[in-house]
């Protein structure tokens, strides 16, 4: 009796360990780079994981150029699956070096046309369209005397110097989109001129496109020249801040997904551009970014800034990413001395 009991317990154990084993052989692991804002991402990731619950995303998050430059350093051994939210300007580079794969998501053609790859064979679809901005402390600012600006040329006032800090283009693809926004808005040689002037107002330039909000709002400076979400996210948060949209108007750029070519997961590959082109998805980034890829969601979130949309400068993206490391050469070259150094 004792012997039949034993063997009926060590069967009853493989049984156990052989169902162990297929459900973790059913959970699949893609590797997502992302450059989205941290939170958007991770709600973009849980959306996915919910709608494919066999597929386990591991993801890392890090500023736009770093994370092109991880796709370039490993493309003779590719680690990443899927890039899901990087500046189109950059993806394009990426492309022009063959690192991109062509594929046309489920929901292509529901996406709003200027968010999408319109070539033949497309290799990003956009998720949403982000702007620059600035976040202003109202507190500090009242304290040391220094109005709210309300013009891109009102940062190059001697009373902001030291006061204002931004991403560095190097880096950050908010910064470079802010860039391309004075030298679309300026001209080529009046937004140069621009930029020298700014030069001397910055305290420092950082690494992170959501990085100088928070320093204004926890009054490290008075203004941060980055986007409008992590001001929103601050202000609802309680933190003084004031969200300001330059009246000459706002750079701005897509961010996308695409498929890194040579991907060792093609096929969920193909499962999560899919989805990311959906309308549940476009859903999710809304609560984050007023402008997705379908036109008719409109959920602008908990005090974030209105008439962004109105002010969205003309921007030339092949222009811009065939023109991308001149003109980050170009900052370097003018402005490097004041970048942080890496922490």
């Amino acid at each position: 009796m004792l012997k039949m009991l034993l063997r009926s317990v060590a069967c009853a154990a493989l049984v156990f360990g052989s169902m162990l084993g297929d459900a973790a052989a059913q959970q699949r692991t893609l590797t997502v780079y992302s450059s989205l804002d941290e939170d958007q991402a991770k709600a973009l990731v849980r959306g996915f994981e919910v709608a494919h619950p066999a597929i386990k995303v591991n993801m890392i998050v890090g500023s736009t150029a770093p994370i092109i430059a991880r796709v370039i350093a490993e493309a003779a051994s590719p680690q990443a699956d899927v890039i899901m939210g990087n500046a189109v300007s950059a993806l394009m580079a990426a492309d022009a070096r063959g690192l991109l794969l062509s594929y046309k998501p489920a929901h292509y053609d529901r996406v709003s046309p200027q968010m999408r790859d319109q070539r033949a064979e497309p290799v990003w679809v956009g998720i949403d369209a982000w702007a620059s901005s600035l976040c202003f402390n109202t507190a500090e600012g009242a304290k040391k005397s220094l109005p709210a600006p309300r013009s891109w040329m009102d940062l190059t006032n001697p009373i902001y110097r030291g006061h204002i800090t931004m991403p560095s283009p190097l880096s950050s693809g908010t910064a470079l989109l802010a860039v391309n926004g004075w030298l679309s808005v300026f001209g080529e040689q009046g937004g140069w001129d621009f930029m020298d002037k700014l030069h001397a107002n910055i305290a420092q330039y950082g690494h992170s496109g959501s990085a100088p909000c928070r320093q204004a709002g926890s009054g490290e400076v008075v203004i941060g020249i980055s986007y409008a979400t992590p001001g929103v996210k601050l202000i609802n948060e309680g933190a003084p801040i004031s969200i300001v949209l330059p009246s000459e108007g706002l750079g701005w750029e897509v961010e996308a997904t695409a498929i890194v070519k040579g991907a060792r997961n093609l096929v969920d590959a193909k499962v999560m551009a899919d989805w990311m082109s959906s309308r549940p998805a476009a859903e999710i980034s809304a609560k984050f970014l007023p402008m997705t890829a379908y036109d008719d969601i409109n959920a602008l979130p908990r005090n974030y800034p209105v008439g962004e949309r109105e002010k969205l400068l003309n921007m030339d993206f092949a222009k811009l990413a065939a023109s991308r490391e001149a003109i980050m050469a170009e900052w370097q070259r003018r402005y490097g001395t004041k970048v942080a150094p890496r922490s």
